[in-house]
């Protein structure tokens, strides 16, 4: 029986040790990959991404657009994420935004785009994903990720946000880097030991972003720290 993978992306998946079942679906003749499979190629080709730049923010309609650059070696390639009502359906529309313009972005500098999508791209590939990907046990006889939530608490307000890993360890970091203290270094380290559990969760279950987020907190303290001592 033909393969309906291209070839490229079968030895892309094996690289990261999956195989195209575990990583991805045939949606009406175009295979669909996973967001947490491109997750898995970035780390592997040693992909590094740049601070996103916001070409369009608008919190109260929930429309977003995100320029994202990202390097492989010496290779570069940029794309442009965008979330709104019309085409998301997700309640973390930075997130989502930043997301599709990272997969477009590792697809490019593997030499994969145009040959398949990634999930996030259109809520109708995720309609269409197959049982054994949505849940259970996978087709190899593997089990699944259990569903958790993680909750990231805001100590400015005591508010309290739950998000799913289903919904993707870029979202938790986005309401991490949301809530994360500017004024000072004391309410930085309240946040931090208020949320110690909330980043035990992540480190768990995505430890690259785990690590995005750990950094972002010593950039933000060396900031607060370098404040403070010229004033």
């Amino acid at each position: 029986m033909k393969s309906d993978i291209p070839e490229k992306v079968a030895d892309t998946l094996r690289e990261i040790g999956m195989t195209p079942k575990q990583a991805g679906w045939n949606c009406h003749g175009t295979y669909v990959l996973l967001h947490k499979a491109l997750e898995k190629v970035a780390v592997h080709r040693k992909i590094v991404f740049k601070e996103p730049t916001i070409l369009e923010c608008n919190s109260e309609k929930k429309v977003v657009s995100l320029l994202v650059t990202g390097t492989m070696g010496d290779k570069s390639e940029w794309s442009i994420g965008e979330a709104s009502p019309s085409n998301n359906k997700n309640s973390y529309p930075y997130a989502m935004a930043e997301k599709r313009a990272k997969d477009r972005v590792i697809l490019k500098l593997v030499g994969l785009h145009g040959d398949v999508y990634a999930e996030d791209e259109a809520d109708a590939f995720k309609e269409e994903r197959p049982a054994e990907i949505k849940g259970g046990t996978l087709d190899n006889g593997s089990e699944e990720e259990e569903e958790k939530t993680i909750d990231v608490t805001d100590i400015k307000t005591d508010k309290v946000q739950s998000i799913s890993t289903k919904e993707g360890a870029e979202d938790v970091k986005k309401i991490f880097l949301t809530f994360m203290p500017d004024t000072n270094i004391d309410e930085l380290r309240r946040f931090k030991n208020s949320n110690a559990e909330a980043l035990k969760a992540l480190k768990e279950f995505d430890p690259n972003v785990f690590g995005e987020v750990s950094k972002a907190f010593i950039e933000r303290a060396d900031k607060l720290k370098s404040q403070q001592k010229e004033s």
